[in-house]
């Protein structure tokens, strides 16, 4: 392995931001810890995301809000540092952040006006929760790797890629076969419109992401 120096102001820049994740995820450990260990859990056992889906109250829209919070800065910090060059800086970065915040927020969107549409308000509200639990779950599983891609001396850039192209198989797969299971099994959806869901929302933006990372 060879020595890696990053320029100062990518460290710069990645230092104040993955501040902010740090403390995203201390406040939730510190005042959250029950609702963040169910969420979590929840993209693993769905006795768990039954039990965190049955009461809302304000104390896990906050966990959801911190969560998704973290998420838009995990998986942009993701993107934008396996696109370092001269060009990249912060303006580069933010760019990101918006364009990955409003893939959620037509997601959301086109998920809830479904649901309006077609009389499936409860399907539409699981839905909407499944739909980003295991991005809320990745992006936290990123943050050491992330840490470790841009603060350890010696250049890690294969494994760390490795390691979160991996997690990201890994939560892409628990989200098709959770979809599957609570849609076919729980609501008897068609396997077809299940399909196109997949595609469209799912493994469609996954696909530009490798091709924008790999191949840009």
């Amino acid at each position: 392995m060879n020595t890696i120096f990053l320029p100062l102001q990518f460290q710069n820049i990645s230092f104040v931001f993955l501040s902010i994740s740090f403390s995203i995820i201390g406040f939730l450990y510190a005042f959250h810890k029950k609702y963040a260990k169910d969420f979590i859990l929840s993209a693993f056992v769905q006795r768990y995301a039954n039990q965190y889906l049955r009461d809302e109250n304000v104390f896990k829209k906050r966990v959801n809000i911190l969560f998704s919070t973290l998420m838009i800065l995990n998986i942009s910090l993701f993107i934008w540092s396996f696109k370092l060059s001269e060009k990249t800086g912060l303006i580069s970065l933010i760019i990101i952040m918006l364009f990955v915040a409003l893939y959620y927020i037509v997601k959301y969107i086109l998920i809830w006006f479904l649901g309006v549409l077609l009389k499936m308000k409860q399907i539409s509200e699981i839905a909407l929760f499944f739909t980003t639990l295991f991005d809320k779950v990745f992006a936290l599983f990123t943050f050491p790797v992330l840490l470790f891609f841009h603060f350890f001396i010696i250049d890690v850039k294969g494994n760390s890629t490795t390691l979160i192209f991996s997690f990201l198989v890994i939560f892409f797969l628990l989200k098709i076969f959770w979809t599957l299971k609570i849609g076919i099994k729980s609501f008897g959806l068609s396997r077809f419109y299940l399909f196109l869901y997949i595609c469209i929302l799912e493994f469609f933006p996954l696909l530009l992401l490798y091709r924008g990372i790999v191949f840009a």
